[in-house]
């Protein structure tokens, strides 16, 4: 049975989430690039186990940002938009920020302490900056995109990456190398603090009363969503734990690279589509219904499909000159390796969360969200293990990707048959068409050798994949705006 919405407005919902992304795109595009650049600059600049004890860093910042204050982060998103009156989140805001960076400071040292770096101050010092800065700065920018501030969400995506990266690049002359990459994230990610809160219109500081309705809403909402990302962490990084504990920081180094590539560019190729999206879906859901905010995602996915698809196929058939082009040689083997596996892995894990995870958050059931990571996590962890030990560092990566792809054809299997979500199958098919032409030509035995050659490689078969999908473009975006049966809010 059709939902009786008009064509009409699905082009409408459509041509406003292309507007959205177009807006977001320098965010979605340049500081993630500037990430990309310095994954492999350091690989030579630094040692193996600098560049291990790098990774953990960040890893333990994001850990800290998931046990500290994402709860509140995903209340702001989902709600944020639709309160009228928001005196009562502004005046809770603030403590909750402060008390979070009061809980962030046991995770930074336990961290130090594991990895046997708390005889250094100036590194204990800019582990702690970097922490908190970053922590905060993640959350000010998601409540700048959940209120579709542009502006402000661009500065925090370009500050630390972009003016972080190059301050880490100059102190590197007169610090101790892990001392200085961390410390130039820090100090400029610290110094855009006062912009942020004064673009966003808020007071950083202890306020004289705080609310509680907002506090327990958000817990309420937010709680399960902070427990299933810390499983979701685990997901992510329990790969460079286990091969930590079973062969030190400088396998971390090696094995971290082609993980950190993988992961960071098929990364940023999702966020092209989804940075605008699920605010949208949001804000349908206040104007029309449960509903409505599924059949967004659903629209969104195919687009989401159709940028994850090629991208880590093709990232994976250029694996090898790629890694010959631009990985410093220590790094090469291990990244050769690494690299097509990360970039499955995130492809499946991305299209999971950037969608069928989104099915959930939006019918308000963060309990199965949190269930469906569980067991993510405990497979990864344990597939990880398995694999390091039998096979070294594929087996490691083989691990994460079987339970990332196990989990998300669950949760696309669940959001289909209790909440109607769906991804058309026949746009999939075109989808999956266009991939293998463009993998045919990628294979071909033509290019030269070096970097014009990977980009000849490169450019062929990213016009290949382009050229079939804008025939069929239109056809493959109706398909992708679900008319067919309306989605269903609640779960059985």
């Amino acid at each position: 049975m059709r939902t009786g919405r008009p064509i009409h407005a699905c082009g409408k919902a459509g041509a406003m989430m292309i507007r959205k992304t177009l807006q977001y795109l320098p965010a979605q595009v340049v500081g993630p690039a500037f990430q990309f650049v310095a994954v492999l600059v350091w690989t030579h600049r630094l040692q193996p186990s600098d560049f291990g004890f790098i990774a953990l860093v960040f890893a333990v910042q994001e850990l800290a940002f998931t046990l500290c204050l994402s709860w509140w982060t995903q209340f702001t998103v989902r709600y944020l938009p639709g309160l009228a009156d928001r005196s009562a989140y502004e005046r809770s805001e603030s403590a909750v920020i402060l008390l979070s960076a009061l809980a962030q400071l046991p995770v930074v040292i336990v961290a130090l302490a594991l990895t046997g770096h708390l005889g250094s101050p100036a590194l204990i010092g800019a582990t702690l900056a970097f922490t908190l800065s970053r922590t905060i700065n993640v959350h000010l920018g998601e409540r700048a995109r959940a209120l579709s501030d542009v502006a402000t969400y661009t500065i925090v995506q370009l500050a630390g990456p972009v003016v972080g990266f190059a301050a880490g690049l100059a102190l590197m002359s007169v610090w101790p190398d892990t001392v200085a990459v961390v410390a130039g994230f820090a100090l400029v990610q610290t110094a855009i603090l006062p912009v942020l809160a004064r673009r966003l219109g808020m007071r950083l500081g202890f306020p004289a009363a705080t609310a509680r309705a907002p506090l327990r809403a958000a817990l309420a909402y937010g709680g399960p969503l902070l427990i299933a990302g810390g499983f979701g962490w685990i997901c992510l990084n329990g790969i460079r734990v286990v091969v930590e504990r079973v062969d030190g920081l400088a396998m971390v180094g090696l094995v971290s690279v082609g993980w950190n590539l993988g992961q960071r560019l098929i990364g940023v190729v999702a966020t092209l589509v989804t940075a605008a999206a699920f605010p949208l879906a949001v804000q349908r859901v206040a104007r029309e219904g449960v509903g409505a905010g599924i059949a967004q995602v659903g629209q969104t996915a195919i687009l989401t499909l159709g940028l994850l698809l090629p991208a880590a196929v093709g990232l994976a058939l250029v694996s090898r000159p790629f890694t010959q082009v631009f990985v410093g040689q220590e790094f090469g083997a291990a990244t050769l390796v690494v690299l097509p596996l990360a970039a499955l892995a995130a492809a499946v894990r991305n299209l999971r969360m950037h969608t069928v995870d989104q099915v959930f958050m939006i019918a308000e059931r963060p309990g199965f969200l949190l269930g469906v990571n569980a067991v993510e996590a405990v497979a990864t962890v344990a597939l990880c293990a398995i694999g390091v030990t039998l096979d070294g560092v594929r087996g490691a990566c083989l691990g994460p990707l079987v339970a990332t792809t196990g989990c998300a054809l669950y949760s696309f299997v669940v959001a289909r048959t209790q909440h109607g979500f769906t991804i058309p199958l026949q746009a999939v098919l075109r989808l999956a068409v266009a991939t293998a032409a463009m993998s045919a030509v990628l294979l071909l035995d033509i290019y030269p050798k070096g970097a014009w050659g990977l980009a000849a490689q490169v450019a062929a078969g990213g016009a290949v994949y382009l050229g079939l999908v804008a025939l069929t473009l239109h056809k493959v975006l109706r398909a992708g705006i679900p008319l067919s049966r309306p989605a269903r809010s609640s779960a059985p």
